[in-house]
């Protein structure tokens, strides 16, 4: 009397015993997860303002500083010729071509020099 009813079986994903595929593990040595855009900045950051201060070197129109010494934390390090100028990167990053700078006028030659960049090209 009682006919066989038709019950589908639905896959559960949670429930499947499927092989489970393992990702690569990562090279912890290549692995950064500092902030630094690169590896040793602050290091570098922390040298230049000991040795040239925290006035903006720059002094733009729109500075914030006005000439007046910038809290360490509000300190940016600008590269006076570009990095990508350079050959040797260790070249790049020696303290005769760091200078200390704020924010607006960090801001500021960074749109400067691209704009240069842009036009040599």
């Amino acid at each position: 009397m009682f006919g066989k009813s038709i019950v589908k079986a639905w896959h559960n994903p949670y429930t499947a015993k499927e092989a489970i595929i393992r990702e690569r593990f990562l090279w912890y040595e290549r692995l950064w997860t500092g902030s630094e855009d690169r590896q040793g900045a602050a290091d570098l950051r922390e040298e230049m303002i000991l040795l040239k201060g925290t006035v903006c070197a720059l002094q733009w129109p729109g500075c914030e500083s006005n000439g007046k010494p910038l809290h360490p934390s509000e300190v940016e390090m600008d590269h006076i010729i570009l990095r990508s100028k350079f050959k040797d990167s260790t070249e790049a990053d020696s303290m005769d071509n760091r200078q200390p700078v704020c924010t607006p006028c960090h801001r500021a030659k960074t749109k400067a020099d691209l704009k240069v960049l842009s036009r040599m090209r």
